[in-house]
């Protein structure tokens, strides 16, 4: 087990335009899933694995977020979020690259053994990578050498590796190292993710990376992802609750 880590960055900037039908004005990450919206899942799901030092990086709505999750978190509130992509958010609170941490975009359905995955790895920079996949509208991944030699979608679906699912872990040696290449592009790359730094970052440091091609998960970018988000998300309470069980027996 990795030196233990109780502190997580979440990007919650976007809009989310390419569901405002669905969300008729509201930000993305409080899109309802079973009872309950992404963002309240997620942090429920930090907390019971004793991350409590939660930081939501805010943009569009941001009043929204915080009235729905009130103490639960901390907040940090980006006002170009109109104009960038998650590079900028993240360099915006470049601050809390303070030390070992999770960073996590909020638009994931997914079984919380994911997170424990990344919180028991012990490199630098991990990755959390679904080498069964090969899909369109993720970020995909080439791997040379057991680490991620490049990462966007760039990357043809046909010639990649995997998909990277949003979730990734850093030390407090990957959180500095993290926080000096995103400076890099402080005058530049607005409409990019920040996986977008590890193109460069690979030429001299090993991405490492979990591979959770055996656990659950799904992105939520359009209303056909969210009706599959729906449908998993109760195949991954059926099998925590089954699981459960058999522990109790």
């Amino acid at each position: 087990m990795g030196k233990k880590i109780s502190k997580a960055i979440i990007l919650a900037a976007g809009r989310g335009s390419r569901l405002q039908k669905i969300l008729k004005g509201e930000p993305k990450p409080l899109l309802k899933i079973h009872k309950h919206s992404l963002l309240e899942i997620l942090i429920n799901d930090l907390k019971y694995l004793k991350v409590n030092n939660i930081v939501i990086i805010t943009g569009f709505k941001s009043k929204k977020i915080r009235d729905k999750i009130k103490n639960k978190a901390k907040y940090n509130f980006y006002s170009n979020y109109k104009n960038t992509n998650n590079l900028h958010t993240l360099l915006h609170s470049k601050k809390e690259l303070n030390q070992s941490l999770l960073c996590l975009f909020s638009d994931v359905v997914f079984d919380k053994k994911i997170l424990k995955k990344l919180l028991g790895a012990k490199q630098d920079i991990v990755l959390a990578i679904d080498k069964k996949s090969r899909l369109t509208n993720t970020m995909r991944v080439k791997i040379k050498n057991s680490c991620i030699s490049a990462i966007g979608n760039h990357i043809k679906t046909k010639e990649c590796d995997g998909n990277f699912i949003g979730f990734a872990k850093f030390s407090l040696k990957g959180s500095k190292i993290i926080k000096k290449e995103l400076e890099k592009y402080k005058n530049s790359n607005f409409n990019d993710y920040y996986t977008y730094i590890f193109n460069d970052l690979a030429k001299k440091k090993c991405i490492n990376y979990v591979d959770v091609s055996k656990l659950k998960w799904k992105e939520i970018d359009t209303e056909d992802d969210y009706i599959k988000a729906k449908k998993l998300y109760n195949r991954i309470l059926k099998d925590n609750l089954n699981e459960y069980k058999k522990k109790s027996l």
